[in-house]
């Protein structure tokens, strides 16, 4: 994938939570930091009964109800998920293990592998060696963890890969894994289903045991076509899925706008959809061979082309309506209380208009901003609205506060606002949250100063 992803920041909240996951679902008993060490390594098996590929974990049907994240690693449990994806080795990896552990969560484990992007040359075969040897280090460090689940060897490495060595490269160390750690399959995440690249896998790395694909809306409707017409037979999963990617804009030129801002969805829109890829191309396959999948992005946006296009939190901790969407595909139930809902981009002006009008204004020009929003419980909202630069973030990549002294009152659903004094692209930020019970809606107006 492209810049937003191209390695997750690793931080968390290190909390003992319990798992709401339904009874037939296999959990890891809740279990205090101490009983980690004494703990047997889990088996993840993959087995294909009467044509069908299913995952066992200690001899227990497993599907994959997955996170990518990279913050509230191990509340994820408290909606239903029951595991976790990680990127790379770092040095939270054993306190994310143990966490994970403790809340009744397995680990999909990352072992980033080098790009050419990175300057990496897989011609080089000194690097090539080196960079085993420190998979094989942290394979046997981390082998016999009880949350480990899979070993996943590199995340879209080849997006920009001109060497078909990474091929190899990767095959030696899914053999490597397979010779010193019986108890866990291997798997590749690539950037898309590219019929190829899976053909690549097929002929180079045959010692990569699933299949995974990260894939975000329109293309994950194809997954399993181009699967089947590659010829693979094994299992796979959807690492990463969610919303419209930033660089798959071109398709819709009204959510493009002329300065090059993109119209973003409002969160309720964002919600319908992550509730249409689960249960229309992920769930759906699971006699196809799709052992679960990975919803991203779990925590608050820090970095990327437009912050808080993902995100299923905001920085608070407050989840958007896609949680209570995950949640429900993840057990069945809705939350009791659910987030707010700004239904469509119709529910939030500036000026009177929407975002797809092209908004440009004036310096220090006066402006009005209004937003329809409801609470389907019925709890009083409080509002906030706040304004910032394109491209603009936080020290943590995160939304900052925005540009102060704007914004007349921004705790209305209706405000009026002075445009910025210098020229440019900006955005317009309106968050609805229900009070006490740390939910939150938002949409986003681009807006030119001329």
């Amino acid at each position: 994938m492209k810049t937003l992803k191209c390695l997750l920041l690793f931080s968390f909240v290190c909390t003992g939570l319990l798992s709401s996951c339904k009874e037939d679902d296999y959990v890891i008993p809740k279990a205090s930091f101490e009983e980690v060490e004494g703990a047997s390594p889990a088996k993840a098996e993959l087995v294909k009964e009467s044509g069908k590929w299913k995952m066992t974990v200690n001899g227990r049907d497993f599907y994959i109800k997955g996170v990518a994240s990279n913050n509230f690693y191990t509340n994820a449990a408290l909606y239903g998920a029951n595991t976790i994806r990680t990127y790379g080795v770092s040095d939270q990896s054993r306190l994310i293990l143990d966490s994970a552990y403790h809340a009744g969560l397995f680990v999909n484990f990352g072992l980033y592998l080098k790009r050419e992007t990175d300057g990496f040359d897989y011609n080089n075969e000194v690097a090539v060696k080196a960079q085993f040897e420190e998979m094989k280090a942290a394979v046997n460090r981390f082998k016999d963890h009880p949350a480990l689940l899979v070993w996943s060897i590199g995340n879209e490495a080849e997006a920009s890969y001109t060497n078909t060595k990474l091929w190899d490269a990767m095959n030696d160390i899914a053999e490597m894994i397979h010779e010193i750690d019986p108890n866990h399959p291997t798997t590749t995440a690539l950037a898309s289903s590219n019929v190829e690249h899976i053909k690549n896998i097929m002929e180079k790395a045959p010692e990569i045991d699933i299949l995974s694909v990260n894939s975000y809306a329109p293309n994950l409707p194809g997954v399993l076509s181009n699967i089947r017409s590659a010829g693979w037979t094994k299992p796979y999963l959807i690492t990463e899925f969610g919303p419209r990617g930033t660089w798959q804009m071109s398709p819709e030129p009204t959510r493009v706008l002329p300065w090059g801002g993109l119209v973003e969805q409002t969160s309720s829109e964002k919600e319908a959809i992550y509730l249409d890829c689960y249960q229309n191309y992920i769930a759906a396959n699971k006699d196809n061979g799709c052992l679960g999948s990975f919803v991203f992005l779990w925590g608050y946006q820090t970095h990327g082309e437009v912050l808080n296009w993902y995100g299923l939190f905001d920085k608070r901790g407050f989840t958007y309506p896609a949680v209570d969407a995950m949640q429900y595909v993840w057990t069945g139930q809705y939350p009791v209380n659910r987030a707010p809902v700004i239904a469509t981009r119709n529910d939030v002006l500036m000026n009177g208009l929407k975002a797809e009008a092209a908004i440009t204004v004036s310096k220090t020009s006066s402006n009005t901003a209004v937003v329809t929003a409801s609470d389907p419980d019925g709890d009083p909202l409080t509002y906030e609205w706040m304004i910032m630069k394109e491209g603009s973030a936080a020290s943590d990549g995160s939304l900052p506060a925005g540009i102060s002294g704007l914004i007349d009152d921004n705790t209305k659903n209706s405000i009026t606002f002075k445009a910025p004094s210098e020229t440019g692209a900006f955005r317009l930020y309106v968050f609805v949250r229900d009070a006490g019970h740390e939910k939150v809606a938002s949409a986003v107006i681009p807006f030119l100063v001329q």
